[in-house]
């Protein structure tokens, strides 16, 4: 695979009612990408914020090593204090969860409003 051919992958950060929010786009999948999401996590948590929402609505596949780094996005959080929260997961991406038994270890919700409301609690 050539990199004109590396599968889409995009990261927006915005913030609703002080929390970060990261909406996640494409495709997660290999190292690289994983490096960019945790690269810019790092940026978040180094402007002091301790909890953030990954906003899946956009994305489409995610494979094991997706899932390695979400539980290292979790775990950094949670060091500082904070939380992860995941809103808006595909039915696809939910599956993955359930199977790897990770919805018991994240809080999930349908949307990102209703992940602000957990947070903000």
């Amino acid at each position: 695979m050539n990199v004109t051919d590396r599968p889409t992958f995009d990261i927006l950060v915005t913030e609703d009612q002080g929390c970060i929010v990261l909406h996640l786009k494409g495709r997660l999948m290999d190292q690289q990408q994983a490096d960019r999401l945790m690269n810019t996590l790092d940026a978040e948590l180094g402007k002091g914020h301790t909890s953030v929402i990954l906003d899946m609505a956009e994305l489409q596949y995610m494979n094991s090593t997706g899932l390695n780094i979400l539980i290292n996005v979790l775990t950094r959080t949670r060091n500082a204090g904070g939380d992860t929260l995941i809103a808006g997961v595909s039915t696809s991406v939910r599956q993955l969860f359930l199977v790897t038994k990770l919805d018991s270890v994240f809080v999930i919700t349908a949307t990102v409003a209703d992940a602000v409301a957990k947070l903000r609690g």
